[in-house]
């Protein structure tokens, strides 16, 4: 049942459905014709004999956002997740203070993802889109709103640092392990061995910061990555993903200053500790980093994340199979790899370009 009206300039049209044994009214206003209305209510007619109507509804978006996550998400994501996902909740308040879940179209969240690219990374607004978008397919199959406001909806954002920023060419990688390694065992900074290790084996800061003695096989030469440590909280977690679990086969000379530090640390939990008991934190690792590429004269500063893309160019550009390369960074698969370390170290890259053209000047 149905009813057209004009109101003022515009139509308008009525429909009615019984909903949980209640009688409820969608309504849509402003069209330019009678035509135009009746033959959107005739659609809805079809969408009620359907079952596929959806109501109006009073509900607000951040309402049931934070509906969603309290009831779906937050008792499975761990609590660095819950954090990301309270950060687009205060977002969503924040630019759709007032906006019901069932006006939202791509038009209006389009403007949001331009507005929030202004002044956001290209990383982070990206996020930002796949979690809204979680919301907007739950929003679909709970009836609140018919299509997907994220659907061929485009991200910006600013460009983050420059991918050469990110990872020391090879002279560089050298001369900050081989500086390391000239300091004194007995004296050397808890996250110096960080670093190094870092370099050898390019696992995370939070997977180094969470190894423990056990983790370590001195008769096999690896390390054991199971957990990560959890700076905020001050515990250990599980992996990043199931992928990150893995054995990273490691030097023979760095094993030795490892057991080396073992002899002078035998009764530390962390492998890497300090005098709180508690492994370094990342911004103490940082900064021992960018003191030690200033005493090498780096061409580069790179944060201590830039040693795990450090460790992973180095062998890719020294023709290191890609799988392996893969399975020691403890990714899902190669094509992470590969959209992650696609570049090379500059003096291959050289090397590439020149043979490049030498074959094609003999065509």
């Amino acid at each position: 049942m149905s009813s057209i009206y004009k109101r003022g300039n515009t139509w308008t049209a009525n429909i009615f459905v019984m909903k949980n044994g209640q009688r409820r009214r969608k309504t849509k206003s402003g069209f330019k014709t009678k035509a135009q209305a009746t033959g959107w209510a005739s659609e809805m007619e079809v969408a009620k004999q359907n079952d596929t109507i959806v109501l109006n509804s009073k509900l607000l978006f951040g309402d049931f956002y934070d509906n969603w996550f309290n009831t779906f998400k937050s008792p499975t994501v761990s609590k660095a997740t819950v954090k990301w996902y309270q950060y687009v909740s205060a977002t969503i308040r924040e630019y759709f203070p007032t906006t019901k879940l069932d006006r939202l179209d791509r038009v209006k969240f389009q403007q949001f993802l331009n507005d929030f690219g202004e002044t956001h990374a290209l990383t982070t607004a990206r996020k930002m889109k796949m979690l809204i978008k979680q919301v907007a397919v739950a929003a679909i199959a709970d009836g609140y709103i018919s299509k997907d406001f994220t659907y061929n909806t485009r991200v910006t954002g600013l460009d983050s640092k420059d991918t050469d920023l990110k990872f020391l060419e090879e002279p560089d990688m050298k001369a900050l392990a081989d500086y390391i390694e000239s300091k004194p065992i007995q004296t050397r900074a808890v996250t110096d061995m960080m670093i190094l290790t870092a370099m050898q084996s390019g696992a995370r800061y939070a997977e180094i910061a969470g190894l423990e003695w056990t983790d370590v096989d001195f008769d096999s030469s690896l390390i054991h990555i199971e957990t990560t440590w959890d700076q905020v909280y001050h515990e250990l977690k599980p992996t990043k993903t199931p992928s990150s679990v893995r054995d990273i086969d490691m030097p023979t000379q760095y094993m030795t200053e490892l057991y080396d530090w073992y002899t002078l640390h035998p009764e530390t939990r962390f492998v890497f500790e300090t005098k709180n008991t508690m492994p370094p934190t990342s911004a103490a690792a940082n900064k021992q980093l960018r003191r030690d590429l200033d005493d090498i004269g780096a061409t580069k500063v790179i944060t201590f994340h830039g040693l795990r893309h450090t460790h992973a160019s180095w062998l890719l550009s020294h023709g290191v199979d890609l799988q392996y390369v893969s399975e020691r960074l403890g990714h899902a698969d190669t094509s992470i790899t590969l959209s992650t370390y696609s570049h090379l170290l500059q003096t291959k890259r050289t090397s590439e370009i020149n043979k490049s053209i030498n074959l094609l000047s003999n065509l």
